[in-house]
């Protein structure tokens, strides 16, 4: 009976509070303007950057080269995809579940318009704006051609195609080329970075140090007491971050193009982008390419990991680019330094019987590597080293078979 008594004199309290009052739709905003749809209205915000403008140390500009667009994503086709004419969207949304349950309450866009870098900011007052919200970002994205977002094929587009079904609209973008940059830093600074949150990159790469601004996992909680205290000052700082990520994403965009460039010139000094760079090669298949970016890597000047993860990767493509001559260069040296384990043994081996027809010098290679093996039995996995320890057997029996049959 006490639960029973709490419980209702909990619900009288409830009824008994006053709602907050709905939000004055067409009331001035305390920045930018209220746009009109075919939907109604919605509050937009619209901030513009000349070329030239300085984002950290780079500056705003609208000349990319093309050619390193291979390397931000290699299924991009150059035909269909323009950085130039880009379509740069972020979204700040209830939530990071995704699902029905989650509203972009503010969905950004940043485009070139006549010389000039156009952000423009749309928010939702009320869930009811949502309709008109859509129906303006569409009628933004019919003068871009391509995506260019951040983490954007996980979450942003997917999202913003669930809002337009929901709202019995038509998304009609598809079939549009789009770039995720967040896979291309994944790939292109691996060896740089641990971490890649946009706020980082921009600040290490871009030199961009942003003040006061609102922590990602804040922005959801800061939405809801707008809905509450139906206060619009309240998403000024939201604002600012949302803006802030559309520039620092463009000109992050710029900043690797200019690198790549740099690369592939021959006047880039940033040894571990090239290794990523020849990595994209040789997965592409263009080992020569590859090879030429490989050779240009200052190994004195990286640490003994990436010395080593270099070696073998040079080793790797002199091998697949039958460069024997150079390939025997490589493990024999590797060899001699005794860090890469039975590796070069073993690749020595195969070489011995199958290339140079040098059975014997092959089944000492390959009694080298069986010995290293067992050297290094503790410091590898059971299987790896199960695995290898067959098939080391297996190429020792064979090997003598073939000698004593001589």
């Amino acid at each position: 009976m006490d639960f029973e008594k709490r419980l209702y004199e909990a619900l009288q309290d409830n009824s008994q509070k006053r709602l907050s009052a709905k939000p004055d739709l067409y009331r001035r905003p305390p920045v930018g303007i209220i746009r009109e749809t075919n939907y109604g209205p919605v509050w937009m915000v619209e901030t513009v950057y000349d070329q030239g403008y300085m984002h950290g140390r780079v500056e705003l500009s609208n000349n990319i080269s093309e050619s390193a667009l291979e390397f931000f994503d290699p299924s991009l086709d150059s035909d269909h995809f323009g950085v130039g004419s880009a379509a740069v969207i972020d979204t700040e949304t209830t939530g990071l579940a995704g699902g029905t349950g989650t509203y972009p309450f503010i969905v950004g866009i940043g485009f070139w318009s006549g010389g000039r870098f156009v952000v423009r900011q749309y928010i939702l007052r009320d869930f009811c704006e949502e309709p008109a919200q859509l129906a303006a970002l569409s009628d933004d994205l019919k003068s871009t051609s391509c995506f260019l977002t951040y983490n954007g094929k996980s979450f942003d587009i997917p999202l913003l195609r669930t809002r337009y079904r929901i709202n019995r609209l038509s998304w009609g973008y598809s079939d549009r080329s789009h770039l995720d940059l967040l896979h291309t830093c994944r790939r292109l600074y691996k060896r740089h970075f641990e971490s890649f949150n946009l706020s980082l990159l921009e600040a290490l790469i871009v030199g961009f140090e942003r003040s006061d601004d609102v922590p990602s996992d804040l922005i959801p909680g800061i939405y809801f007491d707008f809905l509450q205290n139906r206060d619009d000052n309240l998403l000024l700082p939201v604002l600012n971050h949302n803006r802030d990520d559309i520039v620092s994403l463009f000109v992050l965009t710029q900043e690797t193009a200019r690198r790549i460039d740099l690369a592939l010139s021959g006047a880039c000094e940033d040894d571990l982008l090239l290794f990523s760079m020849g990595q994209m090669l040789f997965r592409c298949g263009e080992y020569e390419r590859a090879s030429s970016l490989m050779d240009e890597i200052k190994l004195q000047f990286v640490d003994d990991g990436v010395v080593d993860e270099t070696a073998l990767f040079r080793a790797v493509l002199a091998k697949r680019m039958r460069d024997w001559e150079k390939a025997l260069a490589l493990w024999k040296s590797m060899m001699d330094s005794g860090r890469y384990g039975c590796y070069p043994h073993i690749e020595l081996a195969k070489h011995f019987e199958h290339r140079v027809k040098d059975l014997k010098s092959a089944l000492d290679m390959t009694l080298a590597a069986m010995n290293r093996l067992e050297f290094e039995r503790e410091l590898l996995p059971h299987l790896s080293y199960s695995n290898l320890l067959s098939a080391l057997k297996r190429r020792r029996k064979r090997l003598q078979g073939k000698l004593s049959r001589l």
